[in-house]
């Protein structure tokens, strides 16, 4: 079975919003479920991509800014 981007989309999204909802997650693991969605959909466009190519991506900000919103987490 095939599935168009959109629909890749709206389920990898329902998925991560299942798991906020059940989780009740605050913003550092919100920012995480958003940064894998993002993550998948861009390895989805290109399965040779990085995590730094994905958020240049779909951020506008360098990786090591996204990258350190988990840094000093307790």
């Amino acid at each position: 079975m095939a599935y168009t981007r959109d629909q890749v989309l709206a389920a990898v999204n329902n998925g991560s919003d299942l798991v906020r909802t059940a989780l009740e997650l605050g913003d550092r693991d919100d920012d995480l479920l958003n940064l894998v969605v993002n993550t998948v959909m861009s390895v989805l466009d290109d399965p040779e991509t990085d995590l730094d190519s994905a958020i240049r991506e779909n951020y506008e900000t360098d990786p090591s800014e996204v990258l350190s919103w988990w840094t000093n987490w307790s």
